[in-house]
């Protein structure tokens, strides 16, 4: 019966478990970043079909609406409630 010695030191397993457990942990949230940054660009361009009437009732001018919309970045807040 022939036996196999295995190679790998308890402490190389526990080193791959935590690059792993660190990869996907970073994939997670990149994942929820990419949402995030679908979800602000459909609320933005719902924000531009509004109606100026719905707009007023937001308290914010059509102009506003327009910045808005225009913007790409995520404002820090909702990017500090996005985090895992």
């Amino acid at each position: 019966m022939t036996t196999y010695r295995q190679n790998c030191s308890p402490s190389i397993i526990e080193h791959l478990a935590g690059i792993l457990d660190s990869l996907h942990r970073g994939f997670r949230q990149w994942l929820k970043n990419q949402r995030l940054e679908s979800q602000l660009a459909l609320e933005r361009q719902q924000l531009l079909e509004m109606s100026d009437e719905m707009l007023h009732d937001l308290g914010i001018s059509r102009a506003q609406a327009e910045i808005e919309a225009r913007q790409t970045a995520v404002p820090p807040g909702r990017r500090a409630r996005n985090k895992c």
